[in-house]
């Protein structure tokens, strides 16, 4: 026996420990679920006012257009460009929309599990 004592005990140390760093797993997964819903929320809200910033630049490169009559390749660059942003926050927001379903599924399956005795 490597712990003295009685039989009793000889699970305490190990239980310790596991019990120890099972606590500190839960405090650490908690903030790291927080840090990357922040992060998320952060990318979201860039690319939503990255859309929004392109959609202004267009209403201004519109009005030059009927004003200068500049190329339309210029016009057909910029529209690619609104295009694209608009992609990423509509890819944005599925992509919240499903993490935020996923975590609803989970809390309402853990909490209508019943207890086995």
């Amino acid at each position: 026996n490597i712990i003295p004592g009685p039989p009793q005990r000889a699970l305490l140390l190990p239980a310790t420990f596991t019990g120890s760093v099972g606590l500190f797993y839960m405090a650490c997964r908690q903030i790291l679920k927080d840090y990357i819903k922040k992060l998320e929320r952060e990318r979201f809200e860039a690319d939503l006012k990255e859309a929004h910033d392109v959609l202004a630049h267009m209403g201004t490169r519109l009005q030059d257009l009927e004003r200068n009559d500049q190329s339309v390749v210029e016009l057909d660059e910029d529209m690619g460009h609104m295009i694209e942003a608009l992609h990423e926050v509509e890819a944005d927001f599925e992509n919240l929309v499903r993490t935020h379903s996923r975590m609803l599924e989970r809390t309402d399956s853990a909490t209508s599990k019943p207890d086995k005795a």
